[in-house]
């Protein structure tokens, strides 16, 4: 799905994403920056965030791949407001026009250009369901990206888990919430600003990222919602996706 709107917080944020949040913008300041600007920070960042990396860097590949995914987003953000879009500020909001709304998966010859269909082999290793999907050539890379972000905010907070285990109390999630923003560390996770300061043990983090991940949604229901694929379907290709990774 192309993006219709972008308000002034979204280009904000995904500027801060790219290019870290120490220095102070405005819109003037982001109608003047160079794509090839853009293009060489979304590089630097996507090398340093890319899943494949994290075994060399010694991270976990599935917190690489959020950080990844919040990248290229905060590149494509950026990109619509720079590629010939016309900016419009009204009420604090920028609208981004003359794009039109439309099936993910529907071809056109203008669309974003990171946005494209996997035409190679498939790839030996293991592969979760959206993977196998993009790799199979069922969906977009677009598609992709947007089911991962989506099935990424079906998940309850991190804060309030802790709290249902009585890890941390009411005042500590908002004693945390606080500090992080003070030291401006909006971009370090709740879970883990709070295990580098002490609220939590790194056990107890590992158990709230584990539960949180258990209890969100399939992503295999993005797919049905946005009618790409029925239920049916979905149960094939994870049938296919089973005997792949056998």
């Amino acid at each position: 799905m192309l993006l219709s709107v972008i308000t002034k917080a979204d280009l904000f944020n995904a500027y801060n994403v790219l290019f870290g949040s120490y220095n102070k913008i405005s819109m003037d300041f982001l109608r003047y920056l160079q794509p090839s600007v853009l293009r060489e920070a979304y590089r630097q960042r996507a090398l340093e965030t890319h899943p494949d990396r994290s075994k060399v860097l010694g991270e976990s590949k599935t917190e690489m791949s959020e950080r990844f995914i919040e990248a290229t987003l905060a590149y494509e953000k950026l990109c619509s407001a720079l590629k010939g879009d016309q900016i419009d500020i009204l009420a604090g909001e920028i609208g981004v026009k003359g794009k039109s709304r439309q099936s993910p998966e529907r071809p056109n010859k203008n669309k974003n250009l990171s946005d494209h269909f996997y035409k190679g082999c498939l790839p030996t290793r293991r592969l979760l369901i959206g993977q196998y999907l993009y790799y199979s050539g069922f969906i977009s890379w677009r598609t992709l990206i947007n089911a991962i972000t989506w099935q990424k905010r079906q998940r309850p907070p991190i804060g309030e888990i802790a709290l249902k285990w009585g890890m941390l109390s009411p005042y500590d999630i908002k004693r945390i919430l606080t500090e992080r923003s003070k030291e401006q560390r909006h971009e370090e996770k709740f879970g883990q600003y709070a295990w580098r300061k002490g609220y939590i043990t790194p056990f107890e983090l590992m158990a709230l990222l584990g539960k949180q991940r258990r209890i969100q949604r399939p992503i295999g229901e993005y797919f049905i919602e946005q009618g790409i694929l029925d239920a049916q379907e979905i149960n094939k290709m994870v049938e296919k996706l089973r005997i792949h990774n056998g």
